[in-house]
């Protein structure tokens, strides 16, 4: 049973045939990754198109990538062709060459402080910083900035570098970029100190080795199955290329963990440390809710579509009706025929997104869009690829958009 909720509460059925399989089937087939550790540096940008980036992160199926680049130019490039999938961090670094420098070069800090008052973050780094260089001036500012600004620290340190930048403010998170190339124990050891400590597997090769968790590295993600999350680490232009691999090797040892640990380590963990930031520093678009409501009786021929009880009109102003062209079933892909009917659709764009407001997350994969009818009056989309991949309470998104309005039109639903 699927429940259209808006103004008032609707409800309508709709078949659903198919399950989720088994946790293991489940985790190596679809389970989306988080990656918490790309750069888009300056040579990759000369070496990669950012549109061929995006294509590889979709590939590797990502619900989102943390990245940080040098110069910043690459991370804006990613974030602007990408917006529902790149949470951009600011790396102090303009050009390779300042892993060793930066901390004590008053340009970075100034490029630093620039860039935050222009652009939007979830993280401050990543950054290079050991022992107590940590306690220098600006690393110090650093770390103001970040508690200033609502970012995520993402150090490259050793743990005495994270506990000095971690006693320097009581608030200031820190991602602990490679787990400090520590070992499971010691990783154990400092997340058992710092509750405000989490830390990615970048470059971690030997975790899942052979598609097997060491009881070591079992035992670090049972102890802390929400403090843990993945990366790749794309540091020369090559690696980019690496994604989608990286991404299918991590899920064969994450299907060997409960269900629910995997989603944690694969990309729960992730969104629960950075988009709390990313969503309240992100700058907000402004726009406008129609209060819609579902007419159960669709009368006939509105909108040029016929009263077929598979044709669901949900709003009235403007008129918009969604059609199912197949059957929607858990995990399977659909299609819909959005038409949209008003007195001037001068180049208006629709858009439908479907997320699960409950577990902070959307669907795994892009639909595709393709306007089939477009006058000033009626214009009709298709949409194919939409996957509901869990049952539960899910809600369906319209964007409509034009030169002159940005509307959202916002209808619950719930799959059993």
């Amino acid at each position: 049973m699927i429940r259209l909720h808006c103004a008032v509460f609707i409800s309508f059925t709709l078949s659903l045939l198919a399950s989720v399989g088994s946790s293991s089937a489940w985790a190596q087939s679809t389970l989306p990754i988080a990656d918490a550790h790309i750069h888009y540096s300056h040579d990759s940008v000369e070496n990669t198109p950012p549109e061929r980036v995006i294509e590889l992160m979709r590939g590797a199926n990502l619900k989102f990538a943390l990245v940080s680049s040098s110069d910043d130019n690459g991370t804006q490039k990613l974030s602007e062709l990408a917006p529902d999938l790149i949470v951009p961090g600011l790396r102090p670094y303009r050009r390779r060459g300042e892993v060793s420098t930066w901390f004590t070069d008053e340009a970075a800090l100034e490029y630093v402080e620039k860039l935050l008052t222009t652009n939007h973050y979830a993280s401050l780094g990543e950054f290079h910083l050991y022992g107590e260089t940590a306690d220098l001036p600006i690393p110090r500012r650093i770390v103001e900035l970040a508690a200033k600004h609502n970012l995520v620290l993402h150090a490259h340190s050793d743990a005495d570098a994270v506990e000095r930048l971690l006693a320097q403010n009581p608030t200031v998170k820190v991602l602990w970029a490679h787990s400090g190339f520590d070992t499971p124990a010691d990783i154990a050891s400092m997340l058992d100190k710092h509750d405000r400590l989490w830390a990615d597997l970048a470059f971690r090769s030997e975790v899942g080795r052979g598609g097997k968790l060491s009881d070591e590295w079992l035992s670090l993600f049972t102890q802390f199955p929400t403090r843990m999350m993945l990366g790749t680490d794309t540091y020369t232009p090559e690696r980019m290329y690496f994604l989608p691999e990286h991404a299918e090797t991590a899920r064969v040892w994450l299907a060997t963990l409960p269900a629910e640990l995997a989603e944690n380590i694969a990309w729960k963990n992730a969104f629960d440390l950075l988009m709390p930031h990313w969503q309240a520093n992100k700058p907000q678009a402004q726009t406008s809710t129609i209060p819609a409501t579902l007419i159960d009786e669709p009368t006939a021929n509105q909108c040029g579509v016929s009263d077929d009880p598979s044709n669901y009109v949900v709003s009235s102003e403007p008129t918009l009706v969604i059609q199912p062209l197949s059957t929607i079933a858990v995990s399977e892909p659909f299609s819909v025929m959005m038409t949209i009917c008003d007195t001037d659709l001068t180049g208006m764009k629709l858009e439908l997104n479907a997320t699960m407001p409950a577990h902070g997350h959307g669907m795994n994969y892009t639909p595709e869009l393709t306007v089939v009818e477009h006058s000033d009056e009626r214009m009709k989309v298709q949409v194919d690829g939409l996957v509901l991949h869990m049952p539960g309470n899910w809600n369906w998104v319209v964007n409509l958009r034009s030169p002159s309005t940005d509307t959202t039109l916002s209808f619950d639903f719930n799959i059993q």
